[in-house]
Protein backbone atom coordinates (compact mmCIF):
# COMPACT_ATOMS: atom_id res chain seq x y z
CA UNK A 1 0.00 0.00 0.00
CA UNK A 2 2.80 2.18 0.98
CA UNK A 3 4.26 1.46 -2.44
CA UNK A 4 1.54 2.27 -4.17
CA UNK A 5 0.89 5.81 -2.42
CA UNK A 6 4.66 6.17 -3.63
CA UNK A 7 4.37 5.30 -6.89
CA UNK A 8 1.13 7.47 -7.20
CA UNK A 9 3.05 10.50 -5.52
CA UNK A 10 6.00 10.15 -7.99
CA UNK A 11 3.27 10.09 -10.89
CA UNK A 12 1.55 13.18 -9.57
CA UNK A 13 4.88 14.51 -9.55
CA UNK A 14 6.25 13.84 -13.20
CA UNK A 15 3.12 14.72 -14.55
CA UNK A 16 3.06 18.16 -13.04
CA UNK A 17 6.62 19.18 -13.59
CA UNK A 18 6.41 17.89 -17.88
CA UNK A 19 3.36 20.10 -17.31
CA UNK A 20 5.29 22.90 -16.06
CA UNK A 21 7.59 22.49 -18.53
CA UNK A 22 5.14 22.79 -21.97
CA UNK A 23 3.99 25.61 -20.37
CA UNK A 24 7.12 27.39 -20.21
CA UNK A 25 8.34 26.36 -23.25
CA UNK A 26 5.24 27.45 -24.54
CA UNK A 27 5.66 31.28 -23.07
CA UNK A 28 9.71 31.38 -23.82
CA UNK A 29 8.97 30.02 -27.47
CA UNK A 30 8.49 32.57 -30.50
CA UNK A 31 5.21 33.38 -31.10
CA UNK A 32 4.26 32.55 -34.98
CA UNK A 33 3.48 36.01 -36.96
CA UNK A 34 0.30 36.40 -38.44
CA UNK A 35 0.48 37.33 -42.32
CA UNK A 36 -0.47 40.95 -41.28
CA UNK A 37 2.14 41.29 -38.66
CA UNK A 38 4.85 40.06 -40.45
CA UNK A 39 4.05 42.59 -43.34
CA UNK A 40 4.16 45.43 -40.37
CA UNK A 41 7.09 44.26 -39.18
CA UNK A 42 8.73 44.33 -42.15
CA UNK A 43 7.58 47.72 -43.67
CA UNK A 44 9.03 50.99 -42.66
CA UNK A 45 6.84 54.07 -41.82
CA UNK A 46 7.57 55.25 -46.04
CA UNK A 47 6.50 51.96 -47.03
CA UNK A 48 3.47 51.96 -45.06
CA UNK A 49 2.55 54.94 -46.23
CA UNK A 50 3.44 54.43 -49.83
CA UNK A 51 0.82 51.77 -49.19
CA UNK A 52 -2.14 53.60 -47.94
CA UNK A 53 -1.56 56.34 -50.37
CA UNK A 54 -1.50 54.11 -52.88
CA UNK A 55 -5.25 53.17 -51.83
CA UNK A 56 -5.94 56.90 -52.09
CA UNK A 57 -4.48 58.05 -54.96
CA UNK A 58 -7.06 58.13 -57.81
CA UNK A 59 -9.97 58.24 -55.67
CA UNK A 60 -12.95 60.42 -57.31
CA UNK A 61 -14.07 63.43 -55.57
CA UNK A 62 -17.71 63.23 -57.31
CA UNK A 63 -19.44 67.11 -58.21
CA UNK A 64 -22.36 66.02 -56.78
CA UNK A 65 -20.45 66.28 -53.40
CA UNK A 66 -20.90 69.88 -51.66
CA UNK A 67 -19.02 71.99 -49.15
CA UNK A 68 -19.85 74.60 -47.28
CA UNK A 69 -18.25 78.57 -46.86
CA UNK A 70 -18.77 80.32 -43.85
CA UNK A 71 -22.09 81.97 -45.72
CA UNK A 72 -23.69 78.36 -46.23
CA UNK A 73 -22.86 79.14 -50.14
CA UNK A 74 -21.57 75.46 -51.44
CA UNK A 75 -19.07 74.76 -54.01
CA UNK A 76 -18.33 71.38 -55.50
CA UNK A 77 -14.78 69.90 -53.59
CA UNK A 78 -13.59 68.86 -56.99
CA UNK A 79 -13.79 72.38 -58.35
CA UNK A 80 -10.64 73.21 -56.18
CA UNK A 81 -8.11 71.66 -57.89
CA UNK A 82 -5.11 73.42 -58.82
CA UNK A 83 -1.55 72.51 -59.33
CA UNK A 84 -0.32 75.24 -56.31
CA UNK A 85 -3.97 73.53 -54.24
CA UNK A 86 -3.52 71.45 -51.33
CA UNK A 87 -6.38 69.83 -49.48
CA UNK A 88 -6.49 69.00 -45.46
CA UNK A 89 -9.42 66.84 -44.57
CA UNK A 90 -10.04 66.32 -40.74
CA UNK A 91 -12.74 66.30 -38.41
CA UNK A 92 -13.01 68.97 -35.59
CA UNK A 93 -13.24 66.23 -33.22
CA UNK A 94 -10.25 64.52 -34.68
CA UNK A 95 -6.84 63.92 -32.16
CA UNK A 96 -6.45 67.86 -30.74
CA UNK A 97 -2.03 67.29 -30.79
CA UNK A 98 -2.50 65.76 -34.40
CA UNK A 99 -4.86 68.57 -35.88
CA UNK A 100 -2.44 71.21 -33.77
CA UNK A 101 0.59 70.10 -35.69
CA UNK A 102 -0.64 69.88 -38.81
CA UNK A 103 -1.86 73.35 -38.79
CA UNK A 104 1.21 74.51 -37.52
CA UNK A 105 3.01 72.45 -40.30
CA UNK A 106 0.31 74.44 -42.52
CA UNK A 107 1.18 77.76 -41.58
CA UNK A 108 4.81 77.39 -41.83
CA UNK A 109 4.24 76.57 -44.98
CA UNK A 110 1.75 78.91 -46.27
CA UNK A 111 4.69 81.20 -45.27
CA UNK A 112 7.66 79.50 -47.51
CA UNK A 113 4.87 79.04 -50.09
CA UNK A 114 2.78 82.04 -50.75
CA UNK A 115 1.68 81.08 -54.26
CA UNK A 116 0.28 78.14 -52.49
CA UNK A 117 -3.59 77.82 -51.92
CA UNK A 118 -4.52 76.11 -48.38
CA UNK A 119 -7.89 74.32 -48.51
CA UNK A 120 -8.94 73.15 -45.07
CA UNK A 121 -12.33 71.03 -45.38
CA UNK A 122 -13.11 70.42 -41.76
CA UNK A 123 -15.72 68.09 -40.34
CA UNK A 124 -18.41 68.39 -37.62
CA UNK A 125 -18.08 72.18 -37.43
CA UNK A 126 -20.61 74.95 -37.70
CA UNK A 127 -20.53 77.77 -40.26
CA UNK A 128 -20.26 80.19 -37.34
CA UNK A 129 -17.16 78.44 -36.23
CA UNK A 130 -15.87 78.46 -39.66
CA UNK A 131 -16.60 82.23 -39.45
CA UNK A 132 -14.61 82.93 -36.33
CA UNK A 133 -11.85 80.45 -36.79
CA UNK A 134 -10.78 82.12 -40.48
CA UNK A 135 -8.67 85.20 -38.62
CA UNK A 136 -6.78 82.63 -37.49
CA UNK A 137 -5.71 81.32 -40.67
CA UNK A 138 -4.02 83.90 -43.20
CA UNK A 139 -5.21 84.88 -46.76
CA UNK A 140 -3.99 81.30 -48.16
CA UNK A 141 -6.57 79.79 -46.56
CA UNK A 142 -9.74 78.51 -47.20
CA UNK A 143 -12.13 77.10 -44.42
CA UNK A 144 -14.85 74.59 -45.86
CA UNK A 145 -17.44 72.71 -44.04
CA UNK A 146 -17.89 69.31 -45.21
CA UNK A 147 -19.69 66.38 -42.51
CA UNK A 148 -19.45 63.90 -45.81
CA UNK A 149 -17.24 63.15 -48.27
CA UNK A 150 -17.64 59.84 -50.77
CA UNK A 151 -13.73 59.45 -50.09
CA UNK A 152 -13.37 60.00 -46.43
CA UNK A 153 -10.32 58.02 -44.53
CA UNK A 154 -10.72 57.16 -41.99
CA UNK A 155 -14.20 58.90 -40.84
CA UNK A 156 -11.77 62.02 -41.14
CA UNK A 157 -10.78 61.19 -37.35
CA UNK A 158 -7.15 60.79 -38.96
CA UNK A 159 -5.78 64.21 -40.56
CA UNK A 160 -4.88 63.63 -44.33
CA UNK A 161 -3.56 66.00 -46.90
CA UNK A 162 -3.91 65.66 -50.67
CA UNK A 163 -4.39 67.54 -54.07
CA UNK A 164 -6.82 67.06 -56.53
CA UNK A 165 -6.32 66.59 -60.19
CA UNK A 166 -8.63 68.94 -62.56
CA UNK A 167 -11.10 66.06 -63.22
CA UNK A 168 -11.29 65.35 -59.45
CA UNK A 169 -9.07 62.69 -58.61
CA UNK A 170 -6.83 62.26 -55.43
CA UNK A 171 -3.34 62.47 -55.81
CA UNK A 172 -0.30 62.97 -53.58
CA UNK A 173 -2.41 61.97 -50.73
CA UNK A 174 -0.69 61.85 -46.84
CA UNK A 175 -1.83 60.49 -43.70
CA UNK A 176 -0.56 62.55 -40.76
CA UNK A 177 0.02 60.16 -38.05
CA UNK A 178 -0.19 61.10 -34.71
CA UNK A 179 3.39 61.62 -33.10
CA UNK A 180 5.50 61.63 -36.94
CA UNK A 181 4.53 64.80 -37.23
CA UNK A 182 7.68 65.76 -38.52
CA UNK A 183 6.80 63.39 -41.74
CA UNK A 184 3.96 66.21 -42.22
CA UNK A 185 6.73 68.65 -42.40
CA UNK A 186 8.74 66.66 -44.80
CA UNK A 187 5.93 65.71 -47.16
CA UNK A 188 5.21 69.62 -47.27
CA UNK A 189 8.63 70.20 -48.06
CA UNK A 190 8.71 67.69 -50.89
CA UNK A 191 5.19 68.37 -52.14
CA UNK A 192 6.55 71.10 -55.34
CA UNK A 193 8.80 67.59 -56.58
CA UNK A 194 5.93 65.53 -56.74
CA UNK A 195 3.86 67.09 -59.42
Amino acid sequence: MKRTIMLILAGTMMFCLGFQLSELRKSTAEPVPTAAAARMNEATPVDDEVEISAECNGMAISNNERILDYKGESISPASISGENTLVARFSTSACRPCVNALTASLNKFAAAHPDWHIVLMLKNIQLRDLYVMAPDFGPQFSLYACDSLAADFDNADTPVLFQLSPEGRIQNHFTCKYGNYDRTDRYLDTLQTKK
